[in-house]
C-alpha cells in the first residue's frame, strides 16, 4: 500500500514537472513585452479601498461610452454585486461593456452570475483558463492584471481587486492597504491599445472602441509596461542597476530569487539605501517563510526590511532615487516575474513621487523594522515551513 502511494506520487510529481516544462518553452517562444512610451496625463494615488471604490463607481456611473473593467479577482459579494449592477445599467443605456477576469482568480463567481452579466449585453472575458495539453502549466499561468478604462477618458491601475476584504471587511486581514491610481489625460490612449492587445489575444477578435474626444491632455508623462510571464524581472534589475542613493521595494509578496537578492546585496554594499516594506500578515499559506531565505542575507548586508502590521498590505511599488517611480500589479515575486500577465505604470512626476513619498512614510510609521535575531530565533516548525516554501517558491 505504501509503496503504491510513493509511485502514486512520484507519478504526479514527474507529470507536473514535464508538463510545466514544456508548457514553459512553448510559451517562452511566444512571450513578449509591450512597452507603451510615455504620454501626457495627470494621475491621483488613491491607498485606502473605500476610497478607491467611491470613486471607480462614480467614473463607471458617468459612463456616455464605453467601459472596460478588468480584474484578478471579483468575488460574488455585496461590493462585487454593486459592480454588476452598475454595469448592467449602463449596459441598459446601450452603452459597450466589458468585463474581464482571471479564470483562477475569480473561479468562485457562480456561472448563473456570469450568465446573467451576459445576458444583460456585458461582454465577457475569463482569461488564462487552464487547457491541455499542459494543464499544470496553464493552471499557474494568470493574467493579473486590474485595469479600468471609462470612455478612454479615465483610466485606473493598481493593487485593488473586487471583494469585501479590499474595503477591511476581513477580520483576519484587518485595515486594507493598497495603492492604485486615477489616470486622465492623453496616457488614456495607451490604456485602450493595451486592453484592445489583450482582448484580441485571447478573444482572437478586435474590440472596436468608441472612445469620446477629451481636451485633457495633462502636465506629466506616463509610459506602460505589460508583460505575459517574461521580462518583468529584466526591468526591475535593470533600474535597480541604475539606482545612485536610494531604491525602495513595497509587495506583499517578496519571493525574488537569488539574482535580486545579490542586486540589492550589492546596492547596499555600494552605499545606496535599499529599503523593503512587507506585510506582517499573509493572505496566502507559506507566502510569510518563501521570503525568509531571500530576507537574511539582505539584512546582514544593512538591507532595511520593514513589516506592516495594522493590517494586509497589498502595495505594489517600486522607486528608484526618488525620481522614478512604478506602481502597478506586479509583485515582487517569481510568480509576477515569470508567470502572471502584469501591467506597470511608470513615471517620474516630482508631485506625484512627493505624494507617494508621504504615504510611503506614513506607512513605515505603522511598520516595525525587522532585524536578524527576528529570524534566527524561529522555531524547527518555522524552519521546517521555510524549506517546504522555498521548494514550491516559484507557484506561491
Amino acid at each position: 500500500m505504501f509503496m503504491t502511494i510513493v509511485v502514486i506520487i512520484a507519478l504526479i510529481v514527474l507529470w507536473a514537472s514535464t508538463d510545466f516544462y514544456f508548457g514553459w518553452k512553448k510559451h517562452s517562444k511566444e512571450a513578449n513585452q509591450l512597452y507603451l512610451p510615455p504620454e501626457r496625463g495627470n494621475a491621483e494615488l488613491i491607498s485606502e479601498g473605500v476610497s478607491f471604490f467611491s470613486s471607480l463607481f462614480s467614473d463607471l456611473k458617468e459612463a456616455k461610452s464605453f467601459i472596460y473593467v478588468q480584474f484578478y479577482i471579483i468575488r460574488n459579494d455585496p461590493l462585487g454585486q454593486e459592480l454588476f449592477q452598475i454595469l448592467k445599467k449602463k449596459a441598459s443605456e446601450d452603452i459597450d461593456v466589458y468585463l474581464a477576469f482571471d479564470a483562477i482568480g475569480s473561479y468562485q463567481l457562480p456561472k448563473k452570475s456570469i450568465e446573467s452579466l451576459k445576458a444583460s449585453g456585458i461582454r465577457i472575458l475569463q482569461a488564462e483558463s487552464p487547457r491541455l495539453p499542459y494543464l499544470f502549466y496553464t493552471f499557474n499561468r494568470r493574467n493579473h492584471r486590474k485595469i479600468t478604462v471609462v470612455d478612454g477618458k479615465v483610466a485606473y491601475v493598481g493593487g485593488f481587486n473586487v471583494g469585501e476584504e479590499y474595503i477591511g471587511k476581513d477580520p483576519k486581514l484587518g485595515h486594507w492597504r493598497d495603492y492604485h491610481l486615477r489616470l486622465t489625460g492623453k496616457v488614456v490612449e495607451q490604456f485602450v491599445k493595451l486592453i484592445q492587445w489583450d482582448w484580441k489575444k485571447s478573444k482572437k477578435e478586435e474590440l472596436k472602441i468608441k472612445t469620446l474626444p477629451s481636451e485633457d491632455t495633462g502636465d506629466e508623462n506616463f509610459a506602460l509596461l505589460a508583460t505575459n510571464g517574461e521580462h518583468m524581472d529584466q526591468f526591475f534589475l535593470k533600474k535597480i542597476e541604475e539606482a545612485k542613493k536610494s531604491i525602495f521595494i513595497g509587495s506583499p509578496y517578496f519571493i525574488p530569487g537569488k539574482r535580486f537578492v545579490k542586486a540589492l546585496k550589492q546596492a547596499s554594499q555600494n552605499g545606496i539605501r535599499v529599503t523593503i516594506l512587507i506585510p506582517m500578515r499573509s493572505d496566502h499559506p507559506l507566502v510569510k517563510e518563501a521570503a525568509i531565505p531571500y530576507v537574511l542575507p539582505l539584512l546582514a548586508a544593512g538591507v532595511e526590511v520593514y513589516r506592516y502590521y495594522p493590517g494586509f498590505y497589498h502595495s505594489k511599488v517600486f522607486m528608484i532615487d526618488r525620481k522614478f517611480c512604478d506602481i502597478g500589479t506586479a509583485n515582487f515575486d517569481k510568480r509576477s516575474f515569470y508567470l502572471n500577465n502584469e501591467i506597470n505604470c511608470l513615471f517620474t512626476s516630482t508631485t506625484l513621487i512627493q505624494e507617494i513619498e508621504k504615504v510611503l512614510e506614513f506607512d513605515l510609521q505603522q511598520s516595525e523594522r525587522l532585524t536578524l535575531p527576528d529570524l534566527r530565533n524561529r522555531s524547527i516548525l518555522e524552519r521546517g515551513k521555510g524549506l517546504v516554501a522555498l521548494s514550491i517558491s516559484r507557484f506561491l
